[in-house]
């Protein structure tokens, strides 16, 4: 819900005519161009408000333009999905260009694009008067601006600590004891300076969060709770231990979510015939919901719930398949608790393309090791055409028996695997399929430069591969 308000804020947005960064020639264009947006913020902003809103039971939208003190748009107008005319974004920040177009537009040409910075609507919502308001809810819409106010800081903090990490993960410094890089290194006094805003907004998360929400009730234990031997926050006086959850709760939960759909719709934007065949899937078992043919436990209704997610195979493929190219972590480490040896494979001169056991490494306990998920899904010998999208390898019988990764465990592992695999995985794998199936449901995600290069490509006569317009990951995004 979140993300479709933000959608229809921007439509407003860009029908009331600020279109600031248009140049002459764009302005004077007709009416039925699309505004381009980077869809990263908005997905940021709605998963990051379904997470806080989840583990604290406070009421509070993030998407700009929106009253703050209740769930109901304000001077972006009223809130109808159903009319969305018209709403493009980018899917990355590193990505080529991509696009959410709603279904009711006609095809608009590829070169009838409006570049619009996502920042404007923000500083555009903050320049309107707030709706009205009861008195009584003065108080709590303070509560409510302090958290919203600190978001962006805390969005642009939380994608700059993922380079710093992976920056400090490949120095010198991740080898020496951890006093002399906090003691020496310029890259630590980065690392503060990036997580201030991050502990920040965990602290006022934790501040505002209700009687039996899910913090508050952590708070009330005693491995948890401000106690005389716990080491608390000086700023705030809360327990280090419960703001150390809530900052790994916040960042694992909007992350792995905004990151991997905005990954994935790139993906989709690239490969129209995939995107399609999904689309028919969601609005094929909304149908059939709504015309009431499925199972008495659904829910008459076109909404999108767990249950319906598992009637969607085609989904469930297109995310794992997503996941499996631009893992939502692209490498963790982890400390060996027994000694290990891997054997090595070398290449002979008479066989080349064959592998040999030739001697073997040995790691003793307590070693450091990187394992590096990224490469582990595009590996060759795992994963057949691995550097290849094909949904199609996880739902169909005879693609599965070329794909060793399938069979064997821990060829696969998006969210890590083990003890200290990622905790919110439940939960992240529900979110992403429900999100990604209200937006087909919806939008069609296009790549402007992918359109272009079809148009040239039909005009010279040559065949084209998407995935020269592929992005690299790059610590995440």
């Amino acid at each position: 819900d979140s993300f479709e308000r933000e959608v229809q804020f921007a439509k407003n947005i860009y029908n009331q005519g600020n279109r600031a960064t248009c140049n002459d020639n764009e302005k004077n264009r007709s009416s039925d161009m699309c505004p381009v947006m980077n869809v990263v913020p908005m997905l940021q902003r709605s998963t990051i408000g379904l997470i806080y809103r989840l583990i604290t039971h406070h009421n509070v939208e993030f998407s700009p333009g929106f009253d703050n003190n209740e769930i109901e748009p304000s001077d972006a107008g009223d809130y109808d999905a159903d009319q969305s005319d018209s709403f493009t974004s980018s899917t990355s920040p590193r990505s080529s260009l991509s696009s959410l177009i709603s279904l009711n537009n006609e095809s608009i040409p590829s070169d009838n694009w409006c570049k619009v910075d996502p920042n404007d609507l923000i500083e555009t919502a903050a320049k309107k008067p707030l709706s009205n308001v009861s008195r009584d809810n003065i108080s709590n819409k303070g509560k409510n601006e302090e958290v919203k106010a600190l978001l962006p800081t805390y969005l642009d903090s939380v994608t700059k600590i993922r380079m710093v990490i992976l920056a400090q993960s490949r120095s010198f410094w991740y080898l020496v004891p951890r006093w002399a890089y906090r003691a020496f290194s310029p890259m630590f006094r980065e690392e503060e300076r990036t997580m201030g805003p991050i502990r920040e907004f965990a602290r006022l998360t934790c501040q505002n969060a209700l009687p039996g929400s899910p913090l508050a009730l952590l708070n009330e234990r005693t491995s948890h709770s401000a106690g005389k031997d716990r080491e608390k926050d000086q700023m705030s006086g809360l327990s280090k231990d419960l703001l150390d959850e809530a900052i790994t709760l916040l960042f694992a939960g909007q992350d792995t979510s905004a990151a991997t759909l905005s990954w994935t719709l790139h993906l989709l934007s690239l490969h129209p015939e995939i995107q399609q065949r999904a689309a028919d899937e969601v609005r094929s078992v909304l149908d059939t919901v709504k015309s009431g043919e499925t199972s008495n436990q659904l829910d008459n209704s076109t909404k999108v719930t767990k249950n319906l997610i598992t009637q969607m195979p085609y989904l469930d493929a297109v995310i794992k398949e997503s996941m499996r190219l631009y893992p939502v972590a692209p490498f963790i480490v982890r400390k060996l608790t027994t000694s290990i040896t891997i054997p090595t494979e070398t290449k002979t001169a008479a066989h080349p393309t064959q592998s040999t056991s030739n001697g073997a490494i040995s790691l003793p306990e307590h070693t450091f090791a990187c394992i590096w998920i990224y490469a582990l899904h595009r590996n060759p010998k795992l994963w057949n055409s691995p550097d290849e999208f094909i949904p199609e390898r996880w739902i169909d019988p005879q693609l599965q028996q070329k794909d060793q990764g399938q069979k064997e465990f821990g060829s696969y592992m998006p969210f890590a695997i083990g003890p200290r695999n990622c905790l919110g995985q439940p939960l992240a794998q529900i979110i992403l399929r429900i999100l990604l199936a209200r937006i087909l449901d919806k939008y069609v995600a296009v790549d402007p430069k992918f359109d272009a290069v079809l148009k040239l490509a039909e005009k010279e006569g040559v065949e084209v591969n998407s995935k020269c317009l592929r992005k690299d990951m790059q610590a995440g995004f």
